[in-house]
């Protein structure tokens, strides 16, 4: 017997708005593909209501004192964790991902998050500047108004969270886009931010697809910023439409992020690392080991104790807490991922193991973590952004040759070194064209440090004190404080 379907309208000014046009979106589950979820699709006359409500609330927001702004990301903060069970539980319907991962990741890390910026509230204070014994220049730091998230569908709330904590402390407003696909959860917190006392129209969730409601919201003359992750394909499309009316751009776009061991580290705890690396979120993560580069006299050694343990990762049920990997996000990605491992086949790699679905999984968009070898440094596997369960590995020899197949990418996002030479960790650290890195362990983005990508893995940073510099606009004032001002024309 089927499970009940529910429905989602849009959330505009404090209230759940049906949409206009009446069209909803009819969203399944991944694990069982059963229709789970009915999700409204906005349109230009809701996306209209949505940014007339953020400007309309934008004055009285954005002048409310920057210590009860933070006092405001403490009760939402509070009300996120009074709801982790229920918040979770539907965000694992919609994405297939563990329990586990929506408890402690997406809620948890939301968490961290708004806790860090409730704390960062001094630092929206500008600078005072003695130019010279008669004039001192100020710099006053402004909410840049009304703002534009758009957020995919890996991490529907940590990802959301990483831009409404900062743009709420800054005073901004916010027309926050979810992924079509997954939607519920956000729109569950829209709700949550109304009951914590977060006023009318300061946080509103349109619905819908990227060409309708996001092209909608990305050309709407009311967004003053936008800030999008997503893939590198539509964040140039959104650069290109700001450039339109110069709005403010900030893109975290994709990543290919090459984790590279040297025979020198220690191999259980880098294996350790690197299956979480590779396979956390099932692999659909921007910052996933997907290429990982093994030197050569350790090569065999580091993928016989690798091997052994992918295969004993758990792949059931996301709602038992004991999953350890879940399903992938829906069936035309499922398909996608599929057809990167023949890619990486017909281009002569070797399957090691996975590349199948689990047997014992029967319905669903289950697939076994995947272990691909004998991969060039220019295949599309060892390229291209899979976002799956799959890992190319590529032998090294020397430090030079690492480097060169860690950049081969038009990606720049995240990667990983394994060494106990410290020179060497700072030498490579430096070599690699990446903008977030890990020495001797991997994964974890922590709020209090800036996160973004080189090349065309994006523009601008998350998080940190650089996440809040997103939201804020500075304003020099200069002040004369002699006497006469110095005279110019001598008439």
């Amino acid at each position: 017997m089927s499970a009940e379907i529910m429905k989602y309208d849009l959330f505009i000014n404090g209230k759940d708005v049906k949409p206009s046009d009446g069209k909803y979106l009819k969203r399944e589950n991944p694990a069982t593909e059963e229709t789970t979820f009915s999700i409204a699709q906005a349109g230009k006359t809701d996306v209209d209501k949505a940014v007339s409500a953020a400007r309309a609330a934008f004055q009285k927001w954005s002048s409310v004192q920057p210590t009860e702004r933070a006092s405001m990301l403490l009760r939402i903060s509070g009300k996120l964790k009074e709801n982790t069970d229920r918040i979770a539980r539907i965000n694992t319907l919609e994405t297939g991902k563990p329990i586990r991962e929506s408890k402690l990741v997406e809620i948890g890390g939301s968490v961290k998050t708004l806790e860090y910026y409730a704390g960062a509230v001094s630092r929206l204070n500008g600078e005072s500047i003695p130019v010279s014994d008669n004039q001192l220049s100020v710099t006053l730091k402004e909410p840049v108004g009304v703002t534009a998230q758009i957020i995919p569908w890996n991490f529907p709330l940590l990802l959301s969270f990483w831009k409404i904590a900062p743009a709420l402390l800054a005073g901004c407003t916010i027309v926050l886009k979810p992924a079509e696909i997954t939607s519920s959860a956000i729109l569950e917190v829209a709700r949550l931010c109304s009951e914590a006392g977060l006023p009318d129209g300061v946080f509103n969730v349109v619905t819908g697809e990227g060409s309708v409601t996001g092209q909608a919201l990305v050309e709407h003359p009311g967004i003053d910023k936008i800030a999008f992750t997503g893939s590198t394909d539509v964040g140039k499309i959104i650069m290109k439409t700001a450039s339109q009316n110069i709005k403010r751009v900030s893109l975290e776009l994709g990543g290919k992020a090459p984790c590279i061991v040297f025979n020198d580290a220690d191999i259980d705890e880098a294996v350790e690392a690197c299956l979480r690396g590779g396979f956390f979120n099932q692999g659909e993560n921007c910052t996933a080991v997907t290429k990982l580069l093994l030197q050569k006299n350790i090569y065999e050694s580091f993928l016989e104790r690798y091997i052994e343990k992918i295969e004993k990762i758990r792949i059931s049920d996301p709602m038992d807490e004991n999953t350890e990997l879940g399903a992938l996000i829906s069936k035309e990605h499922y398909d996608n991922v599929n057809r990167y491992i023949e890619k990486g086949v017909s281009e002569g790699g070797n399957v090691l193991t996975g590349g199948k679905r689990p047997e014992n999984m029967k319905k669903g968009y289950f697939l076994k973590p995947t272990v691909v070898d004998n991969v060039s440094v220019d295949d599309t596997i060892a390229c291209e952004e899979i976002f799956g369960p799959v890992v190319a590995v590529m032998p090294f020899t020397v430090e030079d040759e690492a480097v060169r197949i860690a950049n081969n990418t038009r990606y720049g996002l995240a990667g990983g070194i394994w060494t106990k030479d410290i020179n060497r960790a700072m030498r490579m650290a430096k070599a690699i064209k990446a903008g977030y890195l890990w020495i001797n362990t991997y994964g974890g983005i922590i709020p209090q440090t800036p996160y973004g990508g080189l090349k065309e893995s994006g523009i601008g940073k998350e998080l940190g004190n650089e996440g809040l510099e997103n939201y804020l606009e500075t304003k020099t004032v200069n002040i004369y404080t002699g006497g006469k001002i110095p005279k110019w024309y001598k008439g």
